[in-house]
């Protein structure tokens, strides 16, 4: 399998859930954030941030779908999820994507959604969506298998 470029990519990963947020957001600096967001869109990005982590997401097409998928499904927020995709934040960000990169990860997603969905159905239990806080200093090995989570390589998306 390949080796990922995040030390909480790993399966194993003794970091804790909050040294995973700090490298995940260290090495994705052009990610959403600054002061003039609304609470309601920070508070949503920091809990979608979160499911990157848990399951080791980047932050292509194809792997945000992953977290999509698995933020509906796998976590304990189910459909309510969708109304942080309908923010303005949310919106403009899917106006800036380039057409062809998201019409092959919508094909690619064709594979990713039913893998995604059985591997969340499979689990042990959802993640927190909104009550991740206690879990900040726990490692994430630890927390991927009390829950059951696989993580989703880069190799495994293509």
């Amino acid at each position: 399998m390949q080796a990922t470029k995040h030390a909480f990519g790993h399966q194993g990963s003794r970091q804790t859930l909050a040294e995973g947020l700090a490298e995940y957001r260290q090495k994705n600096t052009e990610l959403v954030k600054g002061c003039s967001l609304t609470p309601e869109v920070r508070l949503f990005f920091q809990r979608h941030d979160v499911v990157h982590v848990v399951y080791w997401c980047g932050i292509s097409l194809p792997e945000e779908a992953v977290v999509k998928i698995a933020s509906l499904v796998g976590t304990t927020e189910g459909l309510r999820v969708l109304s942080g995709y309908r923010l303005r934040e949310s919106i403009e960000i899917y106006r800036h994507l380039p057409v062809v990169a998201t019409l092959r990860a919508i094909a690619f997603s064709a594979l990713l959604v039913p893998r995604t969905i059985w591997r969340c159905l499979r689990r042990h239990r959802r993640w927190p969506w909104e009550h991740c806080q206690p879990y900040l200093p726990r490692p994430l090995c630890e927390l991927r298998a009390e829950l059951g989570v696989q993580v989703a390589h880069r190799v495994d998306l293509g």
